[in-house]
């Protein structure tokens, strides 16, 4: 009786431990996606950094047109990534406020 008493308390415990390790992930993904709805409030738009001094980062636009500057100190949100020179960014901006509506940077992944 008590080797059958032990053998559903393991099986019960590795049962439990399963449903947990298959839910959490499920949780992650949730805020992953409230994020990204988050952000679909704002414009985007891709430059390649050409300069930086200190905080200050220069930007160009893929096909030339379009010019950024930015302070990281001074974002509404903090820059996650450590950006380089020739790097590649999305510049996330307000819809009404493109000049002076930068949100967040982010470095794009080669």
């Amino acid at each position: 009786m008590k080797i059958k008493l032990i053998i559903l308390l393991m099986l019960s415990s590795f049962l439990i431990a399963l449903a947990i390790y298959f839910v959490k992930p499920i949780d992650n993904e949730k805020h992953e996606v409230d994020n990204v709805e988050e952000l679909e409030k704002y414009k985007t738009f891709t430059y390649l950094i050409t300069e930086i001094k200190g905080t200050e980062y220069y930007g160009q636009s893929i096909d030339g047109k379009t010019k950024i500057y930015f302070d990281s100190e001074k974002m509404k949100h903090p820059i996650q990534d450590h950006i380089k020179i020739n790097d590649k960014i999305i510049a996330y901006v307000e819809q009404e406020n493109h000049v002076g509506g930068l949100v967040k940077v982010e470095k794009l992944k080669r």
